[in-house]
Order: structure tokens, then C-alpha cells, then sequence
């Protein structure tokens, strides 16, 4: 039998590392072949970022090694394709993933033989199956090769109309070797209950299969018991639409059955369907019911009208999304936004704007903002787009958030961000980053949430306004606050190196967005917030009362380690204003004496804990804060 080696490796976070999903699925598929499993051995995929040498010497006579590639693992998967080749001669190398193209870039290298293109199930088996009959390749739709000649040829497209007899890894057995042999791993799993994408936003490679295909619920079941049964935490889905059918809402209903029956998976991260706001409200509060979900996702990725129309995207009125926010509110299930920075069309003062239009609609949970990424399949990355847009890429290395701090990787992974456009400036791209970071650390973290809501709603100070000052006195700052700010600025301004995050040993051995680790910094030196805040806000206030006595709440709302909470006495009944404007119901501050209680359902007794499971676990819950429940 012909050995064939499936390579998908990724980066440990933590103690945790995802099960080969995505090769999982192949091997399944290929092995349900009886004529390929009577031809190949398949053996145990190779999943961990090891020594290349190691790797090498642990194959025997690779007949065929096929990697999945992507963003974090490009590089890595180039050289020890290239040891592999240099080893063994004879092997076939091939190449499939979102970072592979039908651009055919990856033949360039002379040790990648094939490509595979799209969804790699069928084409890997039709692959496989051509090679054993010594069929001509041409014939083999989904590839690219190079000919005996060295000319690069690219076969018709291959599209599956359907999913349904897909065999599932998980149940067909292809992960209990992984499973068995490394006992002191916590494997994070994918799981998928249909596939392919009807929308075609410019900045995703989700798929390039437009059509729906659903997989039959016996095996979505089937795989999620086996997730429960084998005490699998976090479960991310990998349908790009959840929430879509009606069907998903048994789904979810099924995952708190088994939760309850087992306490597993803990965690299950869908990616929700825009579009079906009551189904998608009714998912999320049966999930959320178990905290099993981190909440629900409104996601706009811009609110600049020129950019979304440049991008092919529609997003909610805001009128529906402040409904939506109301509802999540009053049920108590947490939200949250995200948007993309430097998207064709948008620019410095409208990404600003846009974070601000999502605070006056009501999204003070959480807004989480990501860079604009050339992804290899997606539509922006073409070069006609590129140009038409002007985008000016950059290539900096892979941010590894959330991950250790002190790794010298040899082979280090690149991103191809987008730095400027022809509306967004180079300067702009910068400026934009820093109000970004200031809104979420003072606002979505919560630091200075509530001083924001009440100057915006009994002083008339708008959000922007707001944090444009805030951030102009933070950048101006003598204390602590200039210091890491301008840090950040400098990071960002020699944005080519792509030392974009923070470090600090005292809240562990990770990694950190800038915002959080801002919010951290804070918290650690917080009679330095303290005057920060009291230095920024009094200047705005007029009634001194109010004043003291909401910065007192404010800084009691905000929560920190070593403790299990505070009491405070006020003459004002700051929680229902604060739970009335969440509830986007009319309201003024009522005078009016009130005993506060916050009570903390743990108490950490150091920080790198604290900040794991907060900032890092707890940040889209709004764990940041206690409830004003």
C-alpha cells in the first residue's frame, strides 16, 4: 500500500489545540472509497507545529503529502514541504486551503506538485483516484499542475452539489489515535451543519460555493454527542450563516441537552446569519441559557455607505439594530460588534464615526475591531480590485493574540494587511487605530462606560466627541496613560514590524490586543486611573455631586482581583438609568438614595488568572463589569 500523509498544523493557545478538521474530513471521505482504501494507507495526520527534521524523519516512503494551508501555517508549510521533497524525491507533494488560488502562486516552488482548489473532499479523492489508474490529470476538475513541459495547467472548477454523503471524522474513528496519544492535550474541535455562503462580501474567502448544502441532522448529532461524550470544551462552528434555518434552532436546543446531560462542550462559537434576527434571538437565548455561547454577534464591519457598497454588503438599519439591542438587553444576553478597519471607501473620520453610530444605537457591550486582511481567495484580493481601490498592502508577520509570549518561531507566518486606500490615508489608517483602541478600552472594557452614557445623554456630549478628547489627552498625558499610548502609536507607526500587541509577565505568559492591554495596565495601577479619570471627566461635569458620586460608581462597577465586591451608597439611583438606557427606553437620573451591592461570583486571587478568564474568555460577555442586576 502507498503511504499518504495529510499535514494541517496550527498553533497551540494555551493548553489547547483544534483537532485537524478540515484534512479530517478528506480522510474520512477518501477512506469510505473502497478502492482507495484498498490502495493507500492514510496515516495519522500530522497536526502539531514540531521540529521539520523531526516530521521528516517520522514519515515512511511517503507516496503523497498533502497540506492544508492557511494564514498561520503558509510558511511553516512550505519548508517542510520543501524537506519532505528534498528527502524523498518521489513523493507527490500537494497543496490545498483558503491560501491556495487559482492564481497557481504555490507552483512557483518547485517541491509543490498539485494544487487542489476549492473543497477538498471529492477533488482529493478524484486525485486519488487518477493517480492509482495513471489517468491523465487534465481530466481532474479542482487542480492545478505543472506539466511534463513545466507550463502550469488549471483544470475545470469542481463544485459539489451536495453534502449529504459526507462521512463524518469524528464518528468514522480518524481522530481517536490523536485523541489517545496525547492524554494531557485539550483539543478544541470545528464543526459544520451545512456549507457554502449565498453572500459574496469582497473581504471573505468563507466559500466559493454559493449554494447552500445542508449535512443530515442524524450526523450533526451524531458529532456533537461524540464532542459531548469525549468532554470537548469549545466547539467552533464553521457554517457561515448559523441561525439561517429553522433547524438550527433543534440544533442549538440539542447542544444544551447534551450540556446538561454531560457539561459538555462548554463553549459553541457560531457565526450568526444577519438576517434571521428572531430565529438567530431565539438560538442565542437557548445558548446562552446554559452560557454556553459567548452571545450574539451583531456584526457590521463598516457603516460607511460607500464602503459597503464596495464591499457588496448590506448591513441592518440601525433602527432594527437598536430593537435588537433592546431585546438582548432585556433578556440579559450579552452582545456584541465588529467592524474592519480599511475597507475601500471608508475613511479615517467615517471609521471613527461608524464605531460611535453602533454607541448610539446601544452596543455598549462589546465592539471588537479587526484589520482589513487580503485573504488569497477572497474577492479583494484580485489585482484589478487592488488597483481599482488603490490598496496598498503590507506584509508583516502573523499576530499571534493570545498566545506566549518569548516564542522565537524559526519559521515565522505572515498577514497581508491593508495599510492605506484611496480614501484612507496612511496617517488616517494610523489615527483611526488609536480612537479604535481608546473606545474599546474606556468604553467596551468599560472603564469609563457610564461617565460616556451620561455625557451623552444629560450633558449632550456626543461619543465622538467624547473619546476624540479623551484620546488627544491620553496621547498629551505626562503620566501613565501618555506612556502607553504613545507606545501603541509608535507600534503602529512602524507598522511594517507587526509588533501590534502587549505584553506583560505580571498578567501571564500571553499576548494581548493593544485595548486590553491597555485595560489591564489600568486596573494594575489603578490609583493612576483614578486621577485619569478625574482629570478628564470633572472639567465637564457641573453638578459636583453627581460627579463624585458616579465616579464612585463607575470605579466600583469595574471589576478586579482580590476582591468579591463593594458596597456604595449614593444619593442617586445610577443602575436604573444606566438599565433604561440599555433597555432603549427614555429616562433622566433620578436623586434618589441608593444602597449598591456588586458582588463578585468569584474571586481571583492573582492576575494572570484574572485576565484569562475576564479580558481574554470573558470580554464578549461584558465580564469586565458587574451586571447592573
Amino acid at each position: 500500500m502507498k503511504n499518504i500523509y495529510f499535514i494541517q498544523v496550527g498553533f497551540a493557545f494555551d493548553k489547547s489545540v483544534y483537532l485537524p478538521y478540515a484534512t479530517g474530513t478528506i480522510v474520512a471521505y477518501c477512506k469510505s472509497r473502497p478502492d482507495l482504501a484498498a490502495e493507500y494507507d492514510f496515516k495519522e495526520i500530522i497536526f502539531r507545529r514540531d521540529d521539520i527534521e523531526k516530521i521528516v524523519d517520522g514519515m515512511e516512503s511517503p507516496y503523497l503529502a498533502a497540506f492544508s494551508t492557511y494564514v498561520w501555517n503558509v510558511e511553516f508549510n512550505k519548508a517542510l514541504a520543501k524537506a519532505v521533497k528534498e528527502r524523498y524525491p518521489d513523493c507527490i507533494v500537494v497543496f490545498g486551503g483558503h491560501s491556495v488560488s487559482d492564481r497557481m502562486e504555490f507552483l512557483e516552488k518547485e517541491y509543490i506538485d498539485i494544487l487542489s482548489l476549492g473543497e477538498g473532499e471529492e477533488v482529493t479523492a478524484n486525485l486519488l483516484t487518477a493517480l492509482k489508474d495513471g489517468s491523465d490529470l487534465s481530466d481532474c476538475c479542482g487542480i492545478a499542475f505543472r506539466d511534463s513541459d513545466g507550463s502550469k495547467i488549471l483544470t475545470a472548477p469542481h463544485c459539489p452539489e451536495s453534502v449529504e454523503d459526507y462521512p463524518s471524522p469524528y464518528l468514522t474513528g480518524v481522530f481517536d489515535s490523536i485523541i489517545e496519544k496525547n492524554p494531557d492535550t485539550m483539543f478544541d474541535t470545528i464543526i459544520e451543519t451545512n456549507r457554502g455562503c449565498p453572500y459574496n462580501c469582497s473581504y471573505c474567502d468563507w466559500s466559493n460555493h454559493k449554494k447552500l448544502r445542508l449535512f443530515p441532522m442524524e450526523k450533526v448529532k451524531g458529532e456533537l454527542e461524540w464532542l459531548s461524550n469525549h468532554k470537548i470544551e469549545y466547539c467552533f462552528c464553521a457554517d457561515s450563516n448559523f441561525g439561517m434555518f429553522d433547524r438550527d434552532i433543534e440544533i442549538a436546543e440539542y447542544i444544551v441537552e447534551l450540556n446538561k446531560k454531560t457539561g459538555f462542550p462548554k463553549v459553541f462559537r457560531p457565526c450568526y446569519e444577519k438576517n434571521s434576527a428572531e430565529r438567530v434571538f431565539r438560538i442565542s437565548k437557548t445558548l446562552n441559557s446554559r452560557g454556553i455561547d459567548k452571545g450574539a454577534t451583531m456584526a457590521y464591519q463598516t457603516l460607511c455607505d460607500e464602503a459597503l457598497k464596495n464591499i457588496n454588503r448590506k448591513n441592518l438599519t440601525m433602527e432594527h439594530f437598536s430593537g435588537l439591542m433592546a431585546s438582548y438587553a432585556e433578556a440579559n444576553i450579552p452582545t456584541y460588534s465588529e467592524l474592519i478597519l480599511g475597507l475601500p471607501g471608508e475613511t479615517a473620520e467615517s471609521f471613527c464615526q461608524g464605531l460611535c453610530k453602533l454607541l448610539r444605537a446601544g452596543q455598549h457591550n462589546s465592539i471588537s475591531v479587526y484589520y482589513c486582511e487580503l485573504l488569497p481567495n477572497a474577492p479583494m484580493c484580485d489585482p484589478d480590485y487592488m488597483k481599482k481601490y488603490a490598496i496598498e498592502p503590507m506584509k508583516v508577520k502573523f499576530n499571534h493574540i493570545h498566545s506566549a509570549t518569548g516564542k522565537k518561531d524559526t519559521i515565522p507566518e505572515y498577514s497581508y494587511l491593508v495599510r492605506s486606500t484611496s480614501t484612507l490615508s496612511r496617517d488616517g489608517w494610523v489615527y483611526a487605530n488609536l480612537f479604535s483602541i481608546c473606545l474599546q478600552c474606556f468604553h467596551s472594557l468599560g472603564l469609563l462606560r457610564y461617565f460616556a452614557i451620561y455625557a451623552y445623554y444629560e450633558l449632550g456630549v456626543d461619543y465622538y466627541d467624547f473619546y476624540k478628547s479623551l484620546l488627544e489627552y491620553c496621547l498629551e498625558d505626562d503620566g501613565l496613560a501618555g506612556r502607553l499610548f504613545r507606545e501603541i502609536k509608535r507600534k503602529l507607526d512602524g507598522s511594517l514590524e507587526g509588533e501590534w500587541n502587549h505584553s506583560n509577565p505580571v498578567f501571564g505568559n500571553v499576548t494581548w490586543f493593544f485595548e486590553e492591554g491597555l485595560y489591564l495596565e489600568f486596573l494594575y495601577n489603578f490609583d493612576d486611573f483614578r486621577s485619569l479619570a478625574e482629570r478628564f471627566i470633572k472639567p465637564m461635569m457641573k453638578d459636583e455631586d453627581v460627579f463624585s458620586q458616579l465616579l464612585e460608581f463607575q470605579l466600583c462597577a469595574v471589576k478586579r482581583p482580590f476582591e468579591n465586591g463593594r458596597d456604595f451608597e449614593s444619593e442617586y439611583d445610577f443602575a436604573s438609568f444606566f438599565r433604561h438606557i440599555g433597555a432603549d427606553k427614555e429616562t433622566k437620573l433620578q436623586k434618589k438614595k441608593t444602597s449598591y451591592s456588586f458582588k463578585a461570583a468569584k474571586e481571583y486571587a492573582d492576575w494572570p488568572t484574572f485576565a484569562k478568564e475576564t479580558v481574554w474568555y470573558g470580554r464578549r460577555k461584558g465580564a469586565t463589569l458587574y451586571s447592573l442586576n
